[in-house]
C-alpha cells in the first residue's frame, strides 16, 4: 500500500496517495508511513499538518529539515529558519542550503542568504536556481555588479526565462544605468509574459525617474499602484515623482496614503519633509526629516535637494548653525545650484556677518546673474555698510532685470539720496507711493528724503519751503507708524526733525521711543547742541560701548571734547584722531546744522528667495520575490519480503473479478411496434 501510494503521488494523485498511506498506517504504524504522509500533505499545501506529523519522528532522516521548510511555507520564517539551521548536513545538503538561503531572503538577511546560497552552489554548481538565489542575495546587499553578472550567466536556463528580466533591470537601476534598465523592463513587458508585470512596471517607473523623465515616471508608478494598491514602495515612488514635477498637493496625498500603511517608513518621511518645507510647514517638515536620518548620505549627489530643503527648513526656524551644516553639504553635492549659497548668505546675514554674507551672495549671483532678488539684497547689504556706490550699481542691475521691483526702487532712492541727488530720490519714492504701494518703509524713507530737502532749503535760506518739507516729513513718519508700528525706525528719524526745528522735548520723547545706539548718538548730539556737554559726552560714550567701530560716534565725541573739554582732548590722542574720520562730502555732514552728525535710519526689506525645486529622491528597487521553497520530496518505498517458508510470511491475496449483472429488462419495454405508414 505504501509503494502504491508512492506511484499515485508521482502521478500527482496526492489525495489518493494520502488515503492509501492512512489505511496502511492504521494497520501497522511506521515512521516511513508518517514521513511519506507528511510529504504528501505538503504537496496538498497542508503544511501545518505535515509539520505536526514530522514532530513525531524528529530523528528520522530529513524530518527536521522538511519540518523547517513546512514551517517557513506556513508563514513562520523565523521558526522555520531555527529548525533549518540546526539540521545536520548529509545527503541532500545542497537542497537544505538552498532552502536556508530562501528563508534568509524572506527574512531580509542577505548576508546569511548569500552564505547559504554559496554553499548550495559549491555542492551542486550546475543547478541554475541555486545561482539565482545567490544573485538575489547579492542584489539585496547592493552588490549590483556581481548580481548582474550572475543573472547574465543564467540567460540560457529555460526555466528562468521569465524570472531574469526584472531582476536584471533592478541590478541596472542599482548601477544607475537607467537607459539600459528602461530597455530591459520594456522588452519584458512586450514579451507577453504577465507573471512579473507589476514589478516590471515599477522598475520601468524607477528607470524613467532616474533619467529625470518625471512625467513618464508618474504614469508608470500609477500603473504599478493599480496592480497593487497597498504597495508602499510604489505609492512612495509616485509621491516622489509628483514632488519632482512640483505637484506638492498630489504628492502629499500619495505619501500620506503610504504612511497609513507603514508609519515608520523613512522614505515616506523624507518625501513629506520636502513637501512640507515647500508648503511652508517648517516645523512639520523638520519632524519628518528627523524620522529619516539613515537616508541622509553626505556622499550621494542625488540627495543634494534633500539636504538643501533640510538646511532651508532649519534657516526658517532660526537653527542657524545646523542650517549652515546642511547647506554646506548641499553645496558639496551640487556646486551649480544657487539656492544653497543664497541660503548660506541668509544664515550669515542673520548672524550679522557682513563679510560672509556678501561672499556667499556673490557665489549665488554668479550662478544666477539675472536674479533681481539676490541683486537687491546685495544692494541692501552695501546700504547697511554705507557703500553707496556699490549699492547704487546693484540696485540698478536688479531694476534692469525687474523694473517693477519695489525693494530695488526703494534701495535706489536711498543710494540716490546719499549721493546728494535728493530730488531724484524723492521722485522715485513719490512714484512708488502714488502708484498705491503704501508700505511703512517707503513712507519712512520718503520722510528722510524730505527731512534732507528741508535742511537743503534751510541752508539756501528758503525758510518757507524748509518749513513745508519739515511738515511733510513728519506726516510721512506718522503714516509709517500707522502702517507698521513694529519697525519703529521712524521714532529716531522723527526725533531728528524735532531737533532741527528746535522742539527738543518732542525730540527726546521720540528718541526714547526707539532707544537703539543710533538714537543714543542723536541724544548726545541734541544735548551737545544745547550746551550740555556732560550729557552729550555721556551718551556718546554709551553709543561707543555698543559699537566702538562707528566713525560717526567717534567723530561726534571728538566734536564734543573739542567744544566742551579742550583740556582733556589734549590728553586723549585716541579721541583727537577722530577729527578726520568723517568725509566732508557725506550728505549727513554736508547738511548738518551744527557740525554734529545725526543718524537717520533707513528702512528696507530683504527679499525672500524662491528657487524652483529641483527635487530628486533615492530610488527604491523592488526586491525580487524569492523562489519557492523546495521540500526534500524523497518519498520512501518499503521493501517487500519474499520468503514462503516463513511462518509469518504474508498470505498471498487472490484478487477475483466479477462482472456486474445486466439490468433487468422491463416487460413493457419495447413491446409495441410502430405501424408502417404507406
Amino acid at each position: 500500500m505504501n509503494n502504491t501510494a508512492l506511484k499515485l503521488a508521482r502521478n500527482k494523485n496526492y489525495a489518493g496517495a494520502l488515503q492509501l498511506l492512512k489505511r496502511a498506517a492504521a494497520g501497522r504504524a511506521s515512521d516511513t508511513l508518517l514521513y511519506n504522509q507528511a510529504i504528501v500533505l505538503s504537496q496538498l499545501k497542508r503544511y501545518e499538518e505535515a509539520g505536526q506529523l514530522l514532530q513525531q519522528i524528529p530523528t528520522f532522516a530529513h524530518a527536521q529539515a522538511n519540518q523547517g521548510i513546512f514551517v517557513c511555507m506556513s508563514g513562520d520564517v523565523k521558526m522555520g529558519l531555527t529548525l533549518l539551521e540546526s539540521t545536520s548536513s548529509g545527503k541532500g545538503a545542497d537542497k537544505i542550503a538552498f532552502n536556508r538561503a530562501v528563508a534568509h531572503l524572506h527574512a531580509g538577511q542577505y548576508e546569511d542568504a548569500q552564505r547559504a546560497a554559496s554553499d548550495a552552489v559549491r555542492i551542486r554548481a550546475g543547478e541554475p536556481i541555486y545561482r539565482l538565489v545567490k544573485a538575489d542575495a547579492l542584489l539585496g546587499l547592493a552588490n549590483y555588479r556581481e548580481a548582474l553578472n550572475l543573472y547574465e550567466s543564467l540567460d540560457k536556463a529555460p526555466e528562468l526565462v521569465n524570472l531574469l528580466p526584472v531582476r536584471k533591470g533592478n541590478a541596472l537601476l542599482g548601477l544607475k544605468r537607467y537607459e539600459e534598465a528602461a530597455e530591459t523592463f520594456t522588452n519584458y513587458l512586450l514579451s507577453g509574459d504577465r507573471s512579473n508585470q507589476a514589478s516590471a512596471r515599477f522598475g520601468l517607473a524607477n528607470a524613467f525617474y532616474g533619467q529625470r523623465e518625471f512625467t513618464k515616471a508618474v504614469a508608470e508608478f500609477r500603473r504599478a499602484v493599480q496592480f497593487r494598491p497597498q504597495w508602499v514602495e510604489a505609492r512612495t515612488g509616485l509621491g516622489n515623482a509628483l514632488c519632482s514635477i512640483r505637484d506638492y498637493r498630489s504628492a502629499r496625498i500619495e505619501y500620506e496614503a503610504a504612511l497609513a500603511l507603514e508609519p515608520e517608513n523613512p522614505h515616506i518621511h523624507l518625501g513629506l519633509g520636502v513637501v512640507s518645507h515647500r508648503q511652508g510647514l517648517h516645523e512639520q517638515a523638520l519632524e519628518h526629516f528627523s524620522q529619516a536620518p539613515d537616508l541622509f548620505n553626505e556622499k550621494d549627489k542625488d540627495l543634494a535637494d534633500c539636504y538643501l530643503s533640510l538646511g532651508l527648513t532649519r534657516l526658517e526656524l532660526n537653527q542657524l548653525d545646523q542650517a549652515l551644516e546642511q547647506l554646506n553639504v548641499a553645496m558639496r553635492l551640487n556646486k551649480d545650484h544657487p539656492a544653497a549659497y543664497a541660503g548660506a548668505s541668509e544664515v550669515y546675514r542673520k548672524k550679522d556677518s557682513y563679510r560672509y554674507t556678501l561672499a556667499y551672495l556673490e557665489k549665488a549671483i554668479r550662478l544666477s546673474p539675472q536674479n533681481d532678488k539676490m541683486l537687491t539684497n546685495k544692494g541692501n547689504m552695501y546700504l547697511k555698510s554705507g557703500n553707496m556706490d556699490e549699492a547704487y550699481d546693484n540696485f540698478s542691475w536688479a531694476l534692469h532685470h525687474n523694473p517693477q521691483s519695489i525693494n530695488a526702487l526703494n534701495g535706489l532712492s536711498i543710494s540716490l539720496l546719499e549721493k546728494d541727488r535728493i530730488e531724484q530720490a524723492e521722485d522715485v519714492l513719490d512714484s512708488l507711493i502714488n502708484r498705491g504701494h503704501h508700505k511703512a518703509f517707503l513712507h519712512n524713507n520718503r520722510g528722510i528724503v524730505r527731512s534732507y530737502l528741508a535742511l537743503k532749503y534751510e541752508k539756501q535760506k528758503d525758510l518757507h519751503n524748509a518749513k513745508q518739507y519739515y511738515y511733510r516729513s513728519i506726516r510721512d513718519y506718522e503714516r509709517s507708524r500707522d502702517l507698521d508700528s513694529t519697525h519703529k525706525t521712524y521714532y529716531n528719524n522723527l526725533g531728528n526733525v524735532y531737533k532741527n526745528t528746535a522742539e527738543y522735548d518732542k525730540a527726546v520723547k521720540s528718541y526714547l521711543g526707539h532707544l537703539d545706539r543710533s538714537a543714543i548718538n542723536n541724544l548726545g548730539v541734541l544735548y551737545a547742541r544745547n550746551g550740555k556737554g556732560d550729557f552729550g559726552r555721556h551718551y556718546l560714550n554709551i553709543a561707543l560701548t555698543l559699537d566702538s567701530a562707528s566713525l560717526v560716534y567717534q567723530f561726534n565725541r571728538y566734536k564734543i571734547f573739542k567744544e566742551f573739554f579742550k583740556d582733556s582732548l589734549a590728553k586723549r590722542p585716541d579721541i583727537l584722531l577722530a577729527q578726520n574720520l568723517m568725509p566732508t562730502n557725506s550728505i549727513s555732514s554736508k547738511y548738518s546744522k551744527d557740525g554734529y552728525i545725526n543718524i537717520y535710519l533707513y528702512d528696507y526689506d530683504f527679499e525672500r528667495y524662491e528657487f524652483p525645486g529641483d527635487h530628486f529622491f533615492p530610488i527604491q528597487q523592488d526586491k525580487p520575490t524569492p523562489p519557492d521553497f523546495r521540500p526534500l520530496n524523497d518519498l520512501l518505498a518499503m521493501e517487500i519480503l519474499k520468503n514462503p517458508a516463513s511462518a509469518h510470511a504474508p498470505q498471498s491475496i487472490r484478487v477475483t473479478t466479477k462482472r456486474m449483472p445486466k439490468p433487468r429488462r422491463s416487460r413493457l419495454a419495447g413491446s409495441t411496434k410502430c405501424p408502417k405508414i404507406i
